[in-house]
């Protein structure tokens, strides 16, 4: 076996075409062919030649991170898939890079209208009831389904029970979906029906969703999380108890492996929902959205946060929105000076109150950013002009409009 990377191996390129005297061809081995092949102004030699970088560990993954900025699209689609299978640094680089090569969300599904399942692969199905739901669990193809939109278009009787029954649904069929990935439970998006600017869906415990989709990498939940407990364990779980003085013993909050992305999108939510939010477990969030409310501006505790602050909650936490805070700007301060913005690509504080951009002006940490996004938090322009200079990225759109915003708009 030869051991040595850059000799060249039995199907390396050899320099020199079919017209070529083969006893004068150079063959191209190792790195060094790779990088040789590179240079070539044939497109399909250049893929190839990144293509096989792949073999030869971080010195190859550097020839590939430099693919990213070519001019040729087709060679810079091909480093992005490359990267997106590289291991750790190929994902940091993509983070670097555009966190949005990296990050889950539902674009990486095109929507499906019916209940019919024709492809199922890359598809995210919507269904508007209960019925729909049974229709496309009927679905010979229903195993092979990878993502599920469940905007429930319920009736005020049913606003109690109706996230509750599609919940129980989707937890019963968790040995029919093996290969689900990505849900969406919540009430109907359709915002052009002004009914549905508040929330009357009361959201039930999403723990039995969690411990039934281990593999679960998307899971959007919105509606009202201010009576229930969205985190509440089953009730076969019995309550264990200390021998010496008879008080409980806490039950550890699920951890979850998989989940990449958790969004919240609440139409009021209690602190004791959120502070066991954000103290669940999960070790591969990238993406973690929080919607306070709908219309009025929530106050959050900060308190709750700081598991997530601290980065013991969600440790690869990339990408962190807060929208429709009250007390913005104290949320702002927190998160500029916590050791999560070691690992943040994207900081989106969105639709609060935000008095001015002292706060992120005066943190070097925010220019590691790629992207921050202070829209709709009645910033004055002059401040709007000073977050400019910064070297991230700046989003800072409709300041000093009272409209309503949407997640889904």
């Amino acid at each position: 076996m030869n051991n040595n990377q850059n000799q060249p191996g039995e199907f390396d390129a050899v320099l020199g075409g079919e017209a070529q005297n083969r006893n004068y061809a150079v063959v191209l081995g190792g790195i060094e062919g790779v990088k040789n092949r590179l240079n070539n102004e044939d497109s399909e030699i250049r893929i190839a030649a990144l293509e096989d970088a792949v073999k030869y560990g971080d010195e190859g993954v550097n020839l590939i991170i430099k693919a990213l900025h070519e001019p040729s699209e087709e060679i810079h689609n091909c480093a992005i898939w490359l990267l997106r299978k590289a291991g750790i640094k190929g994902k940091q680089a993509l983070l670097d890079y555009n966190p949005w090569l990296v990050l889950t969300t539902f674009e990486d599904w095109r929507v499906n209208h019916h209940v019919s399942i024709d492809d199922p692969i890359g598809r995210a199905y919507r269904v508007y009831s209960e019925y729909e739901l049974l229709r496309l669990f009927s679905n010979s193809q229903a195993k092979y389904i990878e993502a599920i939109k469940c905007e429930i278009n319920y009736k005020p009787k049913s606003c109690q029970t109706a996230f509750k029954k599609i919940t129980n649904r989707l937890v019963n069929a968790s040995g029919l979906l093996t290969n689900l990935k990505a849900l969406l439970i919540g009430d109907i998006n359709n915002i052009t029906n002004m009914r549905y600017r508040n929330s009357s869906m009361i959201v039930w415990s999403i723990h039995p969703l969690l411990k039934a989709y281990p593999n679960l990498e998307l899971l959007h939940i919105r509606g009202r999380m201010l009576e229930e407990n969205i985190l509440k364990h089953e009730l076969n779980i019995l309550q264990v108890r200390k021998q010496q003085n008879n008080s409980p013993i806490p039950i550890k909050l699920l951890r979850h492996e998989r989940l990449k992305t958790l969004i919240v999108d609440a139409d009021g939510i209690s602190d004791d929902n959120l502070a066991k939010i954000c103290k669940l477990n999960l070790p591969s969030l990238e993406y973690f959205e929080l919607w306070l409310s709908r219309s009025n501006l929530s106050n959050i505790n900060i308190a709750s946060l700081t598991p997530v602050l601290l980065g013991n909650s969600f440790p690869n936490l990339a990408y962190l929105a807060i929208r429709k805070c009250g007390n913005m700007s104290e949320v702002a301060q927190a998160i500029v000076n916590s050791p999560i913005m070691k690992n943040l690509r994207i900081l989106e504080l969105t639709d609060g109150n935000i008095s001015n951009g002292d706060v992120l002006l005066k943190s070097s940490a925010v220019n590691c950013l790629y992207t921050l996004n202070v829209s709709g938090n009645r910033l004055h322009k002059s401040a709007i002009e000073q977050l400019s200079n910064l070297k991230c990225r700046i989003i800072a759109d409709s300041q000093f409009s009272d409209r309503y915003y949407s997640v889904w708009e």
